[in-house]
């Protein structure tokens, strides 16, 4: 490899962020005589799998130059209702496939509020958001949903090689979807949109139908990330289950090179929600008040966000 397709690489921002997450692995793992553990690195992949799922899903809204605010809301509903399900002796398949469906539903009604009534989507999502945790409130009457059956909890409770299955089932999922937006019609079609959606009309692609698309392949992937944490965790609680979700997904995306626009890849989100879950991970290990948590992994992203921005002006240049 030559010394031009090198320095392109290190120059990604997915190369960016993969170094800064080690050197933050290699900082807690100095500082922590627990974070580098065996038992702790395990908890790491798993605490990573939810998140690792959605991020791919909000990756491809915000590629599609949107954002979704209430993807919280949806996860904890999905998991709400397919927990009930469950525990009503309906078939765990046909439990996972009704939390999918129900996020897809609810992104597609945000997409259809976005794309017909013209409704700026961070205005949309916002309003959803209040809205799916009331209906969340409504049906579960406030209650923890929890008491699941162990044919439910053994799927994300479960190990593979010692690890999680939700960390399997995310770099599956990771795999899969960057198949789907490399090498499938659909998936070029959503980059050409957010790139210029204007010009993509023009050239006979729906934006809107698009939009509708991709809003829609984000509802699924959150909706079944909703049934997983479920299962992981055996409890949803209607209030406060996946609040900081969307914030913190979207954070990740961004500091992982996801940028509006039509740029940015899903493996860079999925990198920079790996960065964060080690951040949240390792400020607890090293016994950092949950006061300055949140301080700290905001600053750290903070400044991933401005390297990015940084690199996306050096990278502009160079084309120029």
């Amino acid at each position: 490899m030559d010394k031009a397709k090198i320095l392109k690489i290190v120059k990604r921002q997915e190369f960016i962020v993969a170094a800064f997450s080690l050197l933050v692995f290699i900082f807690f793992s100095l500082f922590s005589d627990n974070f580098y553990t065996p038992t702790n690195l395990r908890l790491i992949l798993q605490q990573y799998a939810v998140n690792g799922i959605c991020v791919l899903g909000i990756s491809i809204v915000i590629i599609l130059n949107g954002i979704d605010l209430s993807a919280g809301a949806i996860l904890a509903m999905a998991g709400a209702v397919s927990g009930t399900m469950v525990k009503l002796g309906i078939p765990v398949v046909l439990c996972i496939l009704a939390g999918v469906a129900l996020g897809m539903l609810f992104s597609f009604i945000n997409a259809l509020i976005i794309t017909k009534c013209r409704v700026p989507a961070i205005v949309t999502t916002i309003a959803t958001n209040y809205l799916f945790r009331g209906l969340i409130v409504v049906i579960t009457g406030g209650y923890w949903v929890n008491q699941f059956p162990k044919a439910f909890t053994r799927i994300g409770a479960g190990r593979l090689l010692g690890i999680s299955n939700l960390f399997w089932m995310a770099m599956l999922l990771l795999i899969v979807m960057t198949v789907f937006m490399k090498y499938f019609n659909t998936g070029r079609k959503i980059y050409a949109v957010g790139t210029n959606p204007q010009g993509a009309d023009l050239s006979g692609i729906s934006s809107d139908r698009i939009q509708l698309i991709g809003y829609t392949i984000c509802g699924a992937l959150i909706g079944f990330a909703g049934v997983m944490y479920a299962s992981s965790y055996g409890a949803i609680n209607p209030s406060s289950t996946g609040t900081t979700l969307g914030t913190t997904v979207l954070a990740a995306a961004l500091a992982g090179g996801v940028n509006f626009g039509g740029k940015g890849t899903l493996l860079g989100g999925a990198i920079g929600m790996l960065m964060i879950t080690i951040i949240n991970n390792g400020l607890i290990q090293i016994k950092v008040s949950e006061y300055w948590v949140d301080a700290i992994t905001g600053a750290i992203i903070l400044i991933a966000l401005v390297l990015n921005v940084l690199n996306a002006r050096e990278r502009r240049k160079g084309e120029n």
